[in-house]
């Protein structure tokens, strides 16, 4: 398990959204260094409440500069965004059955979704707002 590290190649230099990224980033490890310490359930699915609001406040406020930008490929990054909630609904599912397996496996699922999904739509979006913002200062 490689550690999880926002790093300036996540960033889409959007300070707001890069601040948000972070922060998913940090409690993604978090949860992750919890699981292989070993800590308990109960603990876990604390740590995955408080990822999962995060990552709720962030998609939501995502979604709508991307709406408000008029961003044309919206719907597919909403896809994704629903993808990454389902492996967060699926890890909590492990996580109450006890399943180390699974837990492992959804915890590095969704490690592997964070660093793509920054890196290549998060980044692809980022661009598209900023020359917004930019065609609005105008």
């Amino acid at each position: 398990m490689r550690s999880l590290q926002w790093t300036e190649e996540h960033s889409v230099y959007l300070p707001e959204l890069d601040e948000e990224h972070q922060a998913m980033f940090r409690l993604l490890e978090e949860l992750r260094h919890a699981f292989v310490e070993g800590e308990a359930a109960l603990d876990l699915e604390s740590k995955l409440q408080r990822l999962a609001g995060e990552v709720h406040g962030h998609f939501g406020h995502e979604e709508r500069l991307m709406r408000e930008a008029r961003y044309p490929q919206v719907e597919w990054h909403r896809r994704q965004h629903a993808t990454a909630r389902a492996q967060m609904a699926s890890l909590a599912d492990s996580i109450r059955a006890g399943e180390r397996a699974s837990i492992f496996e959804s915890l590095e699922a969704m490690a592997k979704w964070a660093r793509d999904h920054t890196g290549v739509a998060d980044r692809m979006a980022g661009a598209y707002l900023r020359n917004h913002l930019r065609a609005l200062a105008r």
